[in-house]
């Protein structure tokens, strides 16, 4: 009877796992896979391993019923209320009474209206448009506007070249440049300033240039 080599045997204290790998003669189980080498069989440990914890994550309660389970009903996380933001659409919509109020009715009703500026000490012309919104500050955006306004004749802009422009004289008028996406008419002159018109598809007036607003010959004009 042939005696059992003690270093295949994995209940021997002289077991050589890395010879039993190699050996054909080392006894297995009938449902024992075998690899052809080391690194195959490491890598099976591995993934069996993975899916044994992934297997026992899966039988884990979830979050919300283990929440259920340390806490009682009324104890549990209350839904939380969104407020809504309150941009200037919302807020124009808010306005019933007041002159702003007027403001808003102008807008909804799409009348056009006029709207006189200021400039460091004194009236420097007005702006009749359509009203596209607003705020409490009375800063103002209008739409399809013709702006009329004065401006002193002696400017300080020099050419690139140095030399000042000269004075307008009231034979060169009427006189028309563009300045961005409008054009600019010199219309005439009174005493030191220029009388200047021009139409802007949309302008923004800021509320401390505003002095007052009214409808186009209509109404009473509020003042801010």
């Amino acid at each position: 009877m042939d005696e059992k080599d003690p270093t295949l045997d994995p209940g021997s204290s002289e077991f050589d796992a890395k010879k039993a790998i190699y050996s054909v003669d080392a006894e297995k189980e009938k449902d024992t896979k075998s690899y052809d080498s080391v690194e195959q069989c490491i890598t099976a440990i591995f993934n069996k391993d993975k899916a044994s914890a992934k297997q026992k994550n899966s039988d884990k309660p979830p979050a919300a019923e283990s929440l259920e389970r340390r806490f009682l009903p009324e104890q549990m996380a209350v839904p939380s209320r969104r407020v809504e933001f309150r941009h200037v659409l919302t807020r124009m919509e808010e306005f019933k009474d007041g002159p702003l109020g007027r403001i808003r009715q102008w807008k909804d009703d799409q009348v056009r209206v006029k709207v006189w500026t200021r400039g460091q000490d004194q009236i420097r012309g007005y702006a009749t448009g359509f009203i596209a919104g607003f705020d409490k500050h009375w800063n103002l955006v209008l739409t399809d506007v013709d702006e009329h306004f004065n401006r002193l004749r002696k400017r300080k802009t020099i050419k690139t070249s140095g030399i000042c422009r000269p004075q307008l004289l009231p034979a060169d008028l009427p006189l028309e440049f563009r300045v961005g996406e409008s054009v600019l008419r010199v219309v005439r002159i009174q005493g030191k300033h220029e009388v200047c018109v021009r139409h802007v598809p949309q302008v923004l007036l800021r509320g401390e240039h505003v002095v007052m607003i009214a409808l186009v010959n209509l109404g009473k004009p509020f003042l801010p």
